[in-house]
């Protein structure tokens, strides 16, 4: 890196903090089921991380509240549930000391939101509906550069003077087409029968 870049990324990062570091990045992250965010979340998880985490859980209970379980509880009520709640699932005991839930396919994916929605829900008063709405959270600035890509690939040439309207349903529509047809290559390279170098698993593997 070259000398000096560091202090301007460091820089332009404290200007964009505000917007990328908000509440429901701060609990997404600190809900997460990936094994990686549970390592960094208990190594850097502060005081400020869990203030944020405090308001988000306030807010998605305001009045009138749309989760059953909590209906009637009050401010400190609320809050010392989801504590009680959240050191269950962080120690992996209680309702969450099961091992084979910790092995669903969804950890590996990273998909937290799926993963509370099958194990958190059902079990939990506060904590599964706060963790399944703020982990479906599209965070952080990737899904941005994609779309932006996506209408870059799309006005081009004769159609670079589309109206904006029109740039966002084709870029919509697009980048829809892109998911979908990588998901189903993706289901293709995982299948027992998968052949060639991309193949996730396949009869080479049981050699």
């Amino acid at each position: 890196m070259a000398p000096g870049l560091g202090a301007d990324v460091k820089a332009a990062w404290h200007r964009r903090k505000e917007k990328l570091e908000h509440d429901y990045a701060i609990t997404g992250w600190a809900l997460s089921v990936s094994p990686e965010v549970r390592e960094d979340v208990n190594a850097r998880m502060t005081g400020e991380h869990r203030n944020a985490i405090e308001r988000l859980v306030v807010r998605l209970h305001s009045v009138p509240c749309p989760n059953e379980d909590a209906i009637g509880m009050d401010e400190a009520e609320l809050l010392d549930t989801f504590w009680n709640e959240y050191k269950q699932f962080n120690q992996k005991s209680g309702a969450f000391g099961y091992a084979n839930r910790w092995n669903s396919p969804d950890v590996a994916a990273g998909n937290s939101h799926t993963w509370h929605e099958k194990y958190s829900l059902p079990h939990t008063k506060v904590l599964g509906f706060v963790a399944c709405r703020a982990c479906s959270k599209c965070l952080g600035i990737g899904s941005a550069e994609r779309n932006w890509g996506d209408a870059k690939h799309i006005k081009s040439g004769k159609r670079s003077h589309m109206s904006a309207e029109s740039i966002e349903k084709r870029t919509i529509l697009y980048g829809t087409a892109r998911v979908t047809e990588a998901r189903m290559r993706q289901s293709t390279l995982e299948r027992d029968d998968a052949t060639g170098p991309s193949a996730m698993f396949g009869d080479d593997d049981m050699k």
